[in-house]
Formats: structure tokens, C-alpha cells, sequence
């Protein structure tokens, strides 16, 4: 039935280029939208991690929040998460996950994968 069947031109499944690697910096956030999805771009440690900007406590968008070091800081309630698991930090006692997304880093380019880690 062609009704539920998605019109893409790329599966989730494939990576996607979405940005130069050197706009990509340690410590800054930078938001792409992806296949109508905005994903947060940032770099910890030399690694490139992609997230949803969305957060999964109150849906309050994440790119409006604060990153320290691998903590990204909800700006509405306060929740953080880290960017390298997408566990709760912070409060310590909620099950909360944030969205991640595989990333990999080919020819001075950023691709994504939108199929969650």
C-alpha cells in the first residue's frame, strides 16, 4: 500500500553529506537540517558527534541549550546529557536518552547516518 511508503531520495540507512569538517569545531555546537531534521554537529576529543536537537524530556530544542566539554544542557529545564552515549547526566535519576546519530568524517567532509546509534 503506497500510502505509508516514504518518498526519500536517500534510506536512513545511508550516510549523507551535511557539512566541511572544519566548520565543525571543538566546544560549538553547529545545527544542520538533514531531510527536514535538525541535528547538532559538534566535535569533543577530536571526534565529530551528531545529535537530535530535540530534546527527549520536553522536546525544547537542544541547539538553544549550552555544550560543555561532552555535556549538552537543556536551556528550559536544565536536563544534560552526554553527547558520547546519550545518557542522562544530570538529574541522576531520570531515564531519558538522547538521539544520536553515526557519524563518519571522508575527504574534509562531515557524513551522517540518520538511522539512530
Amino acid at each position: 500500500m503506497s500510502f505509508f511508503k516514504r518518498d526519500r531520495t536517500q534510506t536512513d540507512d545511508e550516510f549523507i553529506d551535511v557539512a566541511g569538517t572544519e566548520s565543525v569545531r571543538e566546544g560549538q555546537m553547529l545545527t544542520v537540517e538533514v531531510q527536514k531534521r535538525k541535528i547538532i554537529l559538534t566535535r569533543h576529543a577530536e571526534r565529530v558527534y551528531a545529535i537530535d536537537t530535540i530534546c527527549p524530556h520536553a522536546a525544547a530544542d537542544l541547539s538553544k541549550g549550552s555544550l560543555r566539554s561532552w555535556q549538552i544542557c537543556c536551556h528550559e529545564h536544565d536536563y544534560c546529557f552526554d553527547i558520547r552515549t546519550g545518557r542522562i547526566v544530570w538529574p541522576e535519576d531520570e531515564v531519558y536518552r538522547l538521539r544520536r546519530f553515526e557519524v563518519k568524517e571522508e575527504n574534509g567532509r562531515v557524513l551522517v547516518r540518520l538511522s539512530t546509534v
